[in-house]
Order: structure tokens, then sequence, then C-alpha cells
């Protein structure tokens, strides 16, 4: 009986962690729910000189 491919692969888990990181955000959570995986800052952080984070949410869309 042959596996269905992955709806999410290590590799795009690896390219928002990586996105996260170049927006500003050093820790980067990944929260796995049954059907679902959630990339959400770790924990907020100063914006970076000349650059503007959002207030509450940043979305990384893949």
């Amino acid at each position: 009986m042959p596996r269905r491919a992955a709806a999410v692969t290590q590799a795009d888990i690896a390219r928002a962690i990586r996105a996260m990181r170049d927006a500003g955000f050093p820790k980067v959570r990944v929260v796995m729910r049954e059907g679902s995986i959630t990339i959400e800052p770790g924990e907020p952080v100063e914006a970076p000189a000349g650059r503007r984070l959002a207030d509450r949410e940043h979305v990384v869309v893949l």
C-alpha cells in the first residue's frame, strides 16, 4: 500500500522558519495539530532599524 504525498514537507517548514527569522523574529514556534501546522513568532522583539513589525501578528505565506 503506497504512502500518500505529504501536505507539508520539512523543506516547507524550514523555508517558513527562515522567512520568519529574516522578518526579525529570532525565536520561532512550530505548532503541530491534527491536520495543520502553524509557524508563529516565539516572543515579541524590537524591529530592526528602519523596519516596522506588525503589532500582533505576522503571516508567512508559502
